[in-house]
């Protein structure tokens, strides 16, 4: 079975990942990307908020699941849990 996502799907996440977080020897980053049992792609991180955040417009997300919707007709799942940070990504056939 082949999945396919839209090009370029994981640039924003990964790039919010470095805009939002503290990266540093005692807060290591380490991004899981999975396919769950639902055959989707889930993309997680621990939150590390920076102490003087970036200022960003949320283009990044908003831009992704316009993609998302506009080229599968699907909608993109995010969920922020305190210390974890999950994107999900529907798949298509």
């Amino acid at each position: 079975m082949s999945l396919k996502l839209p090009s370029l799907s994981l640039l924003p996440l990964i790039d919010n990942v470095v805009a939002h977080n503290t990266i540093d020897s005692e807060h290591k980053m380490k991004v899981v990307i999975r396919l769950n049992e639902n055959d989707e792609l889930e993309i997680h991180n621990p939150i590390f908020p920076k102490l003087s955040p970036d200022k960003t417009n949320g283009t990044g997300l908003k831009n992704l699941e316009n993609r998302f919707l506009i080229m599968m007709n699907k909608k993109i799942r995010v969920n922020d849990y305190g210390q974890t940070f999950v994107v999900i990504l529907p798949l298509k056939q």
